[in-house]
C-alpha cells in the first residue's frame, strides 16, 4: 500500500512537470517547424566542376577545377548539404567548338526552394581541337633522388615512346615528356621501377595533357659518385746548383676523384708534389698525388712529370 501511494505521487509530479513544460511553451521552442523552416546560409568550399563538352574530338585546355558556393534557404534543407558530394557543378559545352568561353555555372542537385550563388560567377574555359601523337620519353632522375655516395651510370625507359593526346596548341608546348620514379628515396643500388610520365614545357611547367601509357618503367644503374678536376703542379726542393729548370709538363692534367658528393663540392684541383731534389738532367718522374682525406682515391692514382732543364 504504502509502495502505491509513492509510485502515484511520482507519477502526479511527472504530469505536474509536463503541464508546466506545455504552458511555458518550452516543447514548441524545441520542436517548433518554425526553427526549422527559418532560412540560413552555408558555404561549401572547393566543389568539383565538370566540364560537359565533346570530348571525342576537343580537349579541354583551361578550366576551372574547383568552385565555392554558397547556399541559403530552409535550415531543414541546407542540414542535408554537408559536403562537396551533396552538390553537382558543371559548365555546359556539349555544343560547343574548338575556343575560348565565358559559361555560367550550372548547380544540380538542389531543390528548388534553395538559391545558390557560384564564387567565382563565370567560368573561363578552352576547348582545343583533339589531336595525338607519339613522343620520345626520357627519364628523369635528379641528383636529389640519389645517395650522395653515387651517381647515375645509365637510364634507359621501357616503352621509351608514348601516345599524347590534347589540344593542338598544347601539344606544340610540350619540351620533355619525363619519367619520374613515384617513391625515390636516395637510391644507392642499381633500380626499376614504376615511374610516372608527365608533360612539361620550355619553362618546366606542367601541361594539361592525357599519356597513354601514363607509366612506364625506370631502369637506373649507379656507380660511384666521381667528378673531374685539375692537377696543380707543386715544386718542392730545388735543383743542384748549376742546373735550370726549363718547363714541367703533366702526362694527365686533369684526374677523376671519388667520394661523398658533398665532400667532394668544394674541391677543384688536386697537388701533384714534384721533387726538384738532385735532378741534373731533364727525366720524368712517377708522381704521387697529394689527396685530401674527403677524397677516398683518383683514377689515376699517379702521374707522370715530364721535367725539362735548360
Amino acid at each position: 500500500m504504502l509502495e502505491s501511494k509513492w509510485g502515484l505521487r511520482f507519477i502526479a509530479l511527472l504530469l505536474a512537470i509536463f503541464f508546466y513544460l506545455s504552458v511555458n511553451n518550452v516543447f514548441g521552442n524545441i520542436f517548433s517547424n518554425d526553427n526549422l523552416s527559418q532560412n540560413s546560409s552555408k558555404t561549401i568550399e572547393d566543389v568539383p566542376v565538370e566540364i560537359i563538352y565533346n570530348s571525342k574530338d576537343l580537349h579541354v585546355t583551361k578550366a576551372p577545377e574547383t568552385v565555392n558556393v554558397t547556399v541559403s534557404g530552409p535550415q531543414s534543407k541546407l542540414l542535408k548539404i554537408e559536403n562537396t558530394d551533396d552538390i553537382k557543378v558543371a559548365v555546359d559545352l556539349s555544343n560547343a567548338k574548338a575556343g575560348k568561353y565565358k559559361e555560367d555555372y550550372i548547380v544540380k542537385g538542389l531543390s528548388n526552394d534553395i538559391n545558390y550563388n557560384v564564387k567565382p560567377k563565370q567560368a573561363y574555359v578552352t576547348l582545343e581541337n583533339k589531336e595525338t601523337k607519339t613522343m620520345h620519353v626520357q627519364a628523369d632522375i635528379g641528383k636529389d633522388d640519389i645517395d650522395p655516395n653515387y651517381k647515375v651510370k645509365d637510364s634507359s625507359v621501357e616503352p621509351n615512346s608514348v601516345k599524347v593526346t590534347g589540344g593542338r596548341e598544347q601539344l606544340k608546348k610540350i619540351a620533355y615528356l619525363k619519367a619520374t620514379y613515384k617513391e625515390a628515396n636516395k637510391l644507392s643500388q642499381d633500380t626499376s621501377d614504376v615511374a610516372d610520365v608527365t608533360a612539361f614545357d620550355k619553362s618546366l611547367n606542367k601541361l594539361d595533357v592525357n599519356i597513354q601509357p601514363n607509366q612506364v618503367k625506370l631502369n637506373v644503374k649507379l656507380q660511384e659518385y666521381s667528378k673531374k678536376v685539375k692537377v696543380k703542379i707543386n715544386k718542392k726542393g730545388r735543383l743542384p746548383d748549376g742546373a735550370s729548370l726549363d718547363d714541367i709538363t703533366l702526362d694527365e692534367n686533369e684526374i677523376e676523384i671519388y667520394g661523398n658528393r658533398d665532400d667532394l663540392q668544394d674541391i677543384n684541383e688536386i697537388e701533384a708534389n714534384v721533387d726538384l731534389n738532385n735532378i741534373t738532367e731533364s727525366t720524368d718522374q712517377n708522381v704521387q698525388l697529394k689527396l685530401p682525406d674527403k677524397v677516398k682515391k683518383s683514377d689515376p692514382d699517379e702521374i707522370t712529370a715530364h721535367i725539362s732543364l735548360k
